[in-house]
């Protein structure tokens, strides 16, 4: 069996070598780059890295054949992720080709960085949990398992220019990834046990994504090691959310488990994994029918404040706060945000922090924004622009800002399938289309 996965392996690697690892399509140019999209969706005008014709994905949504490298592109995208204040990507999937755009210059332009299409993907990559970015440079993209094929991991060096394969052990569905820098990253993934129990397995590796080495499993009988009495698995129940590391030791893996929250930290590296048994206090709460718990989210540049997102529910309504750590999540004090209860389509979308003080969330077309970690929000201005885009597209599909003045916005009408990138670059009061 072990014989057959290797040769699977080196076949599909050697036709992934041969095929070229970045896709562009057809150098053409647009007459005028449109400052806004149609109706029909999101239009972005691509740069064209001079790749051959083989893999192209699209076809020019407008384009005069005068030699450009420049041409433009209807498509849908389905989520994102901020870099820098002018650099960030922008991915979706069609006919299972992986389609992923990188900007650096507050989207005017952007570059095809997608792997090969011969790389299938049985549903689009969400980020940090298939796909993962350190910065424009350094870049992952796992593969699941599909039908009795087996999980790969693509990996990039040069922003996607070229992408290299590595084999991934097993068939187990993967539920999250990160990297702490270019080196050191884990990947988690779990059996998808029909029981209530699943077998999760925490993969590492220290050379950038090439091996990946079991680090520990949540099943004793099928670990190497035996735990310590002061040691823990991780938890082979509840709804894993998100995993996260502030450096190669300590991490972070949050769970919903019996319908609460609950948090497990590591402090070498993923062995040993233990309860913080004081971070959710259910006093907290009254009268909640079901937990929504977003990712565990450290600030940019700063390992030593984070926050995480937790939701509750009533009804059909539902109310978000916080829970804060200005200590590398040593400790963590809870923050009630003073928001409205909302209902309807959005009401799963948690607000978005910049730093332990400063955040945003978007209420009936309308930006909010706190500078006391959420104990008064402020509303600003009404924009026109974004109040007619989200009654187009009603739904926020994720809202993030990269400093207090640039921030990304995507909106989606999932009925027709299509979706909307908008930035801002005054702190939320007014908003364009990317």
């Amino acid at each position: 069996m072990r014989l057959s996965r290797k040769v699977t392996g080196i076949v599909l690697a050697i036709s992934l070598l041969l095929t070229a690892c970045s896709s562009a399509p057809p150098p053409a140019a647009p007459s005028k780059v449109a400052k806004e999209p149609p109706e029909g969706g999101q239009t972005i005008t691509v740069i064209n890295q001079g790749e051959s014709s083989e893999n192209k994905h699209e076809a020019p949504a407008s384009a005069a054949q005068n030699g450009s490298n420049k041409y433009q592109i209807q498509t849908r995208l389905t989520d994102f992720q901020l870099l820098s204040a002018t650099t960030g990507l922008a991915w979706g999937c069609t006919r299972s080709e992986l389609r992923l755009y990188i900007t650096q210059d507050n989207g005017k332009t952007w570059t095809n960085i997608s792997p090969a299409a011969s790389v299938q993907f049985p549903r689009t990559p969400e980020y940090g949990k298939d796909i993962f970015f350190i910065d424009p440079y350094n870049g992952w993209i796992v593969r699941n398992a599909a039908g009795s094929g087996d999980a790969i991991v693509l990996r990039t060096s040069d922003g996607g220019t070229t992408w290299k394969i590595a084999s991934f052990p097993g068939t187990d569905q993967v539920t999250a990834m990160y990297f702490s820098d270019a080196e050191n990253g884990w990947i988690l993934s779990e059996d998808n046990s029909d029981s209530g129990h699943s077998v999760r397995t925490l993969f590492k590796t220290e050379d950038g994504g090439a091996t990946w080495g079991p680090a520990i499993t949540s099943n004793t009988a099928s670990s190497n090691r035996v735990a310590s009495p002061k040691s823990s698995m991780l938890p082979d129940n509840g709804v894993a959310v998100s995993l996260s590391f502030i450096n190669k030791n300590e991490g972070f893996f949050n769970v919903v488990k019996d319908g609460q929250p609950a948090l497990y930290v590591t402090k070498d590296g993923g062995a040993d994994w233990q309860r913080k048994d004081n971070f959710f206090q259910p006093s907290k709460y009254k009268k909640c029918t079901l937990f929504d718990v977003k990712n565990v989210t450290f600030f940019q540049g700063n390992h030593q404040e984070g926050w995480i997102p937790v939701g509750c529910s009533r009804g059909n309504a539902s109310k978000f706060n916080g829970y804060f750590t200005k200590d590398s999540g040593n400790n963590w004090q809870f923050a009630a945000f003073q928001l409205s209860w909302q209902t309807g389509i959005n009401e799963g979308l948690a607000p978005t922090f910049l730093n332990s003080q400063e955040g945003w969330t978007i209420l009936d077309s309308i930006v909010y924004h706190t500078v006391d970690q959420g104990k008064t929000w402020g509303p600003l201005p009404e924009s026109s622009k974004l109040k007619g885009t989200l009654r187009n597209y009603p739904e926020i599909v994720k809202l993030q800002f990269f400093t207090s003045q640039v921030g990304w916005l995507l909106v989606a009408k999932e009925d027709q399938k299509r979706s909307l990138l908008l930035q801002t670059k005054d702190g939320g009061v007014t908003w364009q289309v990317l």
